[in-house]
């Protein structure tokens, strides 16, 4: 089965050339061809101006980081897209795809992507933003409600909301896609202490140690 599949990811930054390199093989492992989305980034923020940001209603209230702000767009642009182009595959950098995909033709969406926490809480936990599946009118609908309503939650809570998390957990089918991390490096500024955030001054991060690889 042949899908859309669109990977956010940033061709300039150390950290997401790194996951990349992890992870597409496992792609083509499959037989699936994976197109690079060039993620919005916070440099790009003052070209945008159709999401209402407001202050964050989940955990500690707080205005949204400009990376947080950013991962929202790059969503955002490719449920847009999907608006046009018709059903699309969306997982991110650190996607790894760890068996085959299930035949989603008769699906309106589906979450693909588990993460096997690395900190407290441990174990295997749904990842909504790290892998999924959405048809045109899906996309419609999150583009639609979101503007809307502004955003007021980081953009995997409000795919959670929309696409009905608890019959999809319920299900216990997205054990497709993990959501992969290496030593807690992260290119988000979610303020988690569990964490390494690598941000827009990583010109000065010692990029040798990177996984290893210069």
């Amino acid at each position: 089965m042949t899908y859309n599949i669109y990977m956010i990811a940033m061709s300039d930054h150390p950290i997401s050339l790194m996951y990349q390199r992890e992870v597409l093989p496992s792609w083509k492992k499959f037989g699936h061809n994976v197109k690079i989305f060039e993620a919005v980034t916070p440099k790009d923020l003052s070209y945008k101006n159709k999401l209402d940001f407001k202050i964050k209603t989940t955990g500690t209230k707080r205005e949204f980081t400009s990376t947080e702000m950013a991962v929202w767009y790059s969503h955002f642009e490719l449920w847009c897209k999907c608006i046009i182009e018709g059903p699309l595959i969306v997982i991110e950098h650190d996607s790894m795809l760890v068996k085959q995909l299930p035949d989603l033709t008769k699906e309106g969406y589906k979450f693909l992507s588990f993460i096997d926490r690395d900190f407290k809480p441990y174990g295997k936990h749904f990842a909504p933003g790290s892998g999924y599946y959405i048809t045109r009118p899906v996309a419609e609908r999150l583009v639609a409600n979101v503007i809307a309503t502004g955003v007021s939650q980081n953009s995997d809570g409000y795919l959670s909301l929309m696409m009905n998390y608890r019959r999809q957990i319920k299900m216990n089918d997205f054990y497709y896609i993990q959501q992969i991390n290496f030593d807690g490096f992260n290119t988000i500024d979610h303020k988690n202490p569990n964490r390494k955030f690598i941000g827009p001054d990583y010109e000065n991060f010692d990029i040798s140690s990177i996984h290893g690889k210069a």
